[in-house]
C-alpha cells in the first residue's frame, strides 16, 4: 500500500507496482478456480491479445475465435503458471500460438473484392482500395511475426512501446528499434503505392480543375 505524506506524489514505477499487485491478486484467486477473478484478467489484456492475433491471421472473426480459444487454454491451464506477475507476457504467448495454428488451418482462397454491381459507392475506387489493402498485408507478411505483431499492435491498436515490450517481453527499447526497421522495410516496398496514390491526387486535381475551367 503507498504511504500518504503531505508532499507526496505517486511516481510511473509506483503506480505500475500497484498494478503488478492487483494482476497477482487476481491469478492467485483464479488459480482456485475464482471466475470472477479470471475474467478482470482477461479483461485487462483482452484489446492486446487481439492484436497478437489479428498480426497472424490478418481476420478480425478469426482473430477473435483465436483469442476465446487461448483463453480457454489458459484458464485450463493456469495452474502450471509459476510466476503470477508473468501472466500476461504467459497469457499472450498462449494467445500467439493459438493464432498461429488458426492460420494453418486456413485454407487458400480467392482474394474478396468488393461487389462491383453495388449501386452505392464508386465500383473502381473500391476495387482501387481493396489492391492497395492486399499489398499492405503482402508487405507486413515479409516482416518477421515478433515484428508484424509489435507494428500492428503500435499502429492498429496504438499501444505504447512499454506496453508492446510487456507484452512481447522485450525492453520499450527494442520495441522501438524494431519498428524503426519495420518502418524503413515497409517505406521501401510500399514506395510504388505511395507514388500510385500521389499520382491519383493529381489526376483528380486536374479533373475538378478542367471541370471548373
Amino acid at each position: 500500500m503507498l504511504e500518504e505524506t503531505p508532499n507526496w506524489r505517486p511516481t510511473i514505477e509506483d503506480l505500475e507496482g500497484c498494478l503488478d499487485q492487483d494482476v497477482i491478486r487476481l491469478v492467485s484467486r483464479a488459480r482456485r478456480h475464482d471466475a470472477a477473478a479470471f475474467t478482470a484478467l482477461i479483461e485487462r489484456y483482452e484489446r492486446t491479445a487481439l492484436a497478437v492475433a489479428y498480426a497472424q491471421v490478418h481476420d478480425a472473426q478469426r482473430a477473435g475465435d483465436a483469442v476465446q480459444e487461448a483463453f480457454l487454454r489458459a484458464w485450463q491451464e493456469l495452474p502450471r503458471l509459476q510466476e503470477a506477475a508473468k501472466f500476461g507476457g504467459w497469457l499472450l504467448q498462449i494467445v500467439r500460438n493459438a493464432a498461429i495454428d488458426a492460420r494453418r488451418r486456413i485454407r487458400p482462397s480467392v482474394p474478396e473484392f468488393p461487389d462491383l454491381a453495388a449501386k452505392d459507392g464508386d465500383p473502381a475506387r473500391e476495387l482501387d482500395e481493396a489492391e492497395r489493402a492486399a499489398k499492405v498485408k503482402e508487405a507486413l507478411e515479409t516482416l518477421d511475426e515478433t515484428t508484424r505483431t509489435a507494428v500492428v499492435m503500435r499502429y492498429y491498436e496504438g499501444l505504447s512501446a512499454k506496453e508492446i515490450g510487456a507484452a512481447l517481453e522485450m525492453t520499450p527499447a527494442a520495441v522501438d528499434m524494431r519498428l524503426s526497421r519495420a518502418r524503413g522495410q515497409l517505406r521501401e516496398l510500399l514506395a510504388p503505392l505511395a507514388g500510385e496514390q500521389e499520382s491519383d491526387q493529381t489526376d483528380l486535381a486536374k479533373k475538378r480543375t478542367g471541370a471548373s475551367a
